[in-house]
């Protein structure tokens, strides 16, 4: 046998082999003694039919066989031979064989780990939030405990801010109602801009009962081709309307909140700004680190291997369908919008373990096993984890990475930034369930 391998990019590899006649009789005769052993024949005993009747009732299954047999013991030699170490399987994109007498010829394509080569890993250029806790945060975060002890009563008129509960249908030509395009018992606050900012103002002054029309033009898209304004008209019966009335900020409010350690005002505006900052400080930490990520593999770019990329994304798929087990989905479109993501995860697969190397970063026992005496389980699952060659490598992975981005960080060009505070800025949550987050022990992860 003879073979040439050729390198048709940085993740695969197309390896031709040419196998003589010889080596393919040997094949045959080993694939028509085992057939000799099952076929049957009328007028011979079984094991005793011909070879030349076998060849000749058999021979596609022979052909097919000798090919399938040759082309997998050949390609295992080659592979071995040319120290390759593929990362899947192969597939065969060529074949040229007629007969024992011809020999074969075959081209398989395979894919291997690409060569990674570290152009940029130190002297990262990388912003860094730094977390701040605003005055608008604070009061956002006192509204919402505020709104969970709101009472509400009935008034006579819509108001701005009032929670309004209505009839809604929607109109064609001549104010006809539109079959299918009605609503009950929608409950909107105005002002809100739920239903429609425009058509909320439009309802403001309206009484229990009343009746209206609301109408919404809207200007003609640019690009349409239609130049007339479209005019949207719904009609409107007002079944309730509410007004929340909100609890003073006092002393009073913070001991309805039940927590045994705060009595008053000041202790629960401290512990909400605990909360905040430590909310804040996390999600500056993971957006430190994904930038410091996408700044690496911006620097180092290459190609990663496809059934890589697909591995990922079956087991996206996978997930999805496990948690959402009686919904139809469309795959092709989940994997057309995650495959960039899923391409960026690989190529970090392989930058983190290069970099591991270059800079002698390792994972102790001694690491693995601290991590799992740390974790928030029982003496049983523990010991689970420790008996499991699985899971203490997810552990020793998840160990490396955080040593790998600890690196980066200490190696990288931060520039730190103060956020821009604006009137939309997302509420970290500081519900009254969450006010005893600091006491909570947080669980390693230990997949």
């Amino acid at each position: 046998m003879q073979f040439d391998v050729k390198e048709v990019d940085s993740c695969t590899r197309q390896i031709t082999l040419n196998i003589e006649p010889d080596e393919l009789s040997k094949i045959e005769a080993d694939v028509i003694r085992e057939l000799k052993k099952s076929v049957s024949v009328p007028g011979f005993r079984k094991g005793k039919v011909p070879t030349g009747i076998i060849k000749k009732r058999y021979a596609d299954h022979i052909k097919s066989q000798v090919a399938d047999k040759a082309i997998s013991h050949y390609y295992q030699e080659a592979l071995v031979q040319a120290n390759i170490e593929p990362l899947s399987q192969a597939e065969v994109s060529e074949l040229k064989f007629n007969e024992v007498q011809s020999g074969l010829e075959a081209e398989l394509k395979t894919e291997v780990e690409p060569k990674v080569e570290l152009k940029k890993y130190r002297g990262l250029k990388v912003e860094k939030e730094v977390p701040v806790v605003t005055d608008s945060m604070m009061q956002r975060a006192l509204n919402e405990i505020r709104n969970q002890f709101a009472t509400k009563k009935e008034i006579d008129e819509v108001k701005e801010g009032s929670l309004v509960n209505f009839n809604v249908q929607e109109l064609g030509e001549g104010d006809i109602p539109i079959v299918g395009k009605k609503m009950e018992d929608v409950e909107v606050e105005i002002g809100s801009g739920e239903f429609d900012a425009e058509l909320e103002k439009q309802m403001i002054g309206l009484k229990f009962n009343e009746e209206a029309i609301l109408r919404k033009t809207t200007p003609p898209a640019p690009e349409s081709q239609d130049q007339h304004p479209q005019t949207e008209s719904y009609k409107v019966i007002i079944n309730l309307v509410e007004q929340q009335e909100l609890p003073p900020l006092d002393d009073e409010l913070a001991k309805n909140l039940q927590e045994g350690d705060i009595e008053t005002l000041e202790q629960l505006k401290e512990r909400i700004r605990e909360n905040l900052k430590r909310n804040l400080e996390q999600r500056s930490r993971q957006q430190f680190t994904s930038r410091l990520i996408d700044e690496l593999l911006r620097e180092n770019p290459f190609d990663v291997p496809n059934s890589m990329v697909e591995h990922y994304l079956n087991h996206v798929i996978d997930d999805i369908k496990k948690s959402n087990p009686n919904q139809n989905f469309d795959e092709g479109y989940i994997r057309q919008k995650q495959r960039s993501d899923a391409i960026q995860t690989v190529r970090w697969y392989f930058l983190k373990d290069k970099i591991a190397k270059a800079e002698n970063l390792e994972v102790t026992p001694e690491e693995i096993d601290q991590q799992i005496e740390s974790a928030n389980l029982d003496e049983g699952s523990k010991k689970q984890i420790r008996s499991s060659s699985y899971y203490k490598d997810r552990i020793r992975e998840d160990i490396l990475t955080e040593k790998v981005i600890k690196f980066l960080e200490e190696h990288a060009d931060i520039t730190e930034v103060y956020p821009q505070e604006e009137a939309g800025d997302e509420v970290i949550p500081s519900s009254s369930e969450e006010l005893d987050q600091d006491q909570q022990e947080r669980e390693i992860d230990s997949k």
